[in-house]
């Protein structure tokens, strides 16, 4: 994450006091609860299973950009999928709910307002990741204990869903 937060938000290199441009890219992950489940698209829906080897091509990377308006050191992360050009969105309803919407998430990273929805902040405990709605503080990205249940939001952090998830950049 200090790799990411460094190429995106550090506009000086090393040993130069000019700003320098630098081509941006979302970073990808590969994501998994701690049931081992894969998020994989189903019609519209992310969802998340344990892939076997005939049906893996079907994962989902997900991509991240950081929100450069929220504190960095809450490791405020753009979440999306196909490669940056889905985002995951929180909605703007009273309540959150998780939702795919065409959006590159490299527009997000400029824009202030609209990234929010799509903001989650990490955190880090010991080998397992948790990734909290930054619009909606207190409701955390989950899975269903079940196979090819929807990714969704919870209030209710590790009590009948998976808020627990393993994340590596591939």
């Amino acid at each position: 994450m200090v790799q990411l937060f460094k190429e995106f938000l550090d506009e000086f290199l090393e040993g130069s006091n000019r700003p320098v441009p630098r081509q941006k890219t979302p970073y990808h992950y590969q994501i998994r609860d701690t049931s081992h489940k894969a998020f994989y698209l189903r019609d519209t829906s992310l969802v998340a299973a344990n892939l076997q080897v005939d049906n893996a091509i079907q994962e989902e990377k997900v991509s991240v950009v950081p929100n450069r308006m929220l504190e960095r050191k809450k490791c405020p992360l753009i979440l999306g999928i196909k490669g940056g050009t889905q985002g995951l969105s929180c909605g703007t309803a009273e309540q959150p709910r998780l939702q795919l919407e065409d959006v590159h998430l490299l527009n997000l990273f400029h824009t202030d307002k609209e990234a929010k929805r799509f903001t989650f902040f990490k955190t880090y405990d010991g080998s397992t990741h948790r990734f909290e709605a930054a619009a909606y503080p207190g409701w955390f990205l989950c899975t269903s204990p079940q196979d090819n249940e929807p990714i969704s939001l919870t209030a209710q952090p590790g009590q009948a869903t998976i808020t627990d998830f393993y994340f590596q950049r591939k």
